[in-house]
């Protein structure tokens, strides 16, 4: 499966459980890893997914740039910018639904395009 433009590390993750007839969390360890390790970005974890996904490591370093990169405790890289996590990473997880809707509309099989993207916190859609 291709990430969208923009897509986020969970979001893909996520899409490829869905179509594979399962949540995250069992899709994960399905793959030998947890859903946890997949959202810390452990590097295993992750090359385990991309592996299983056909992800080329371009695709993999354009997911993790919008997905931002932890860079210490507190910091994290966001393509190319360094932010304080807490600017980044909240535990509530927002999508706009009309651009969530325009992407799904008119497609055979909608849950191949639905995807949370990067960024959308930091601009308007």
């Amino acid at each position: 499966m291709e990430p969208a433009d923009r897509e986020t590390l969970p979001s893909l993750f996520s899409r490829t459980a869905i179509l594979n007839g399962t949540d995250a969390a069992n899709f994960a360890l399905d793959l030998g890893t947890t859903f946890r390790r997949i959202l810390e970005q452990d590097e295993e974890a992750v090359a385990i997914f991309a592996e299983r996904a056909g992800l080329s490591a371009t695709q993999l370093a354009e997911l993790l740039s919008w997905t931002g990169e932890r860079i210490g405790d507190v910091r994290m890289r966001f393509r190319k910018e360094v932010f304080v996590s807490r600017v980044l990473r909240n535990p509530i997880i927002r999508g706009c639904p009309l651009c969530m809707r325009e992407h799904s509309a008119d497609q055979p099989h909608p849950l191949r395009r639905t995807a949370l993207r990067g960024g959308l916190a930091l601009q308007r859609c």
